[in-house]
């Protein structure tokens, strides 16, 4: 129930940084509370890039599930940041994926 809060919260957030649109910050700082209980985050020493990482919560999702999160946590960060950034996400000890400006979010599994 909680993943489709946030995926419903994520769409409201969109159209992000790819088509230069506004967005709804309210409704992006909402997925990001709402991933709170999916992953912690933090930043490298480039305020550029992103590691996530997935809790045991996630443990069970398919591989869309995670790429639909892997989105939608990319989509609501880069309309709180006003652009994108690279995030790399990992999960289980393991690099599940990554969202960059110039290649969008792609598994790396």
């Amino acid at each position: 129930m909680i993943l489709k809060s946030i995926f419903f919260a994520a769409m409201l957030a969109l159209p992000i940084a790819a088509i230069a649109a506004p967005c709804n910050k309210a409704a992006a700082q909402d997925v990001r509370k709402m991933m709170a209980e999916f992953a912690k985050w933090e930043l490298g020493s480039d305020t550029g890039k992103i590691k996530v990482t997935w809790n045991h919560k996630t443990d069970s999702q398919s591989t869309n599930g995670i790429l639909r999160l892997m989105s939608a946590f990319a989509d609501a960060d880069a309309c709180l940041m006003g652009y994108p950034r690279k995030i790399h996400f990992y999960r289980m000890g393991k690099q599940e994926g990554i969202a960059s400006p110039d290649h969008g979010v792609k598994l790396t599994n």
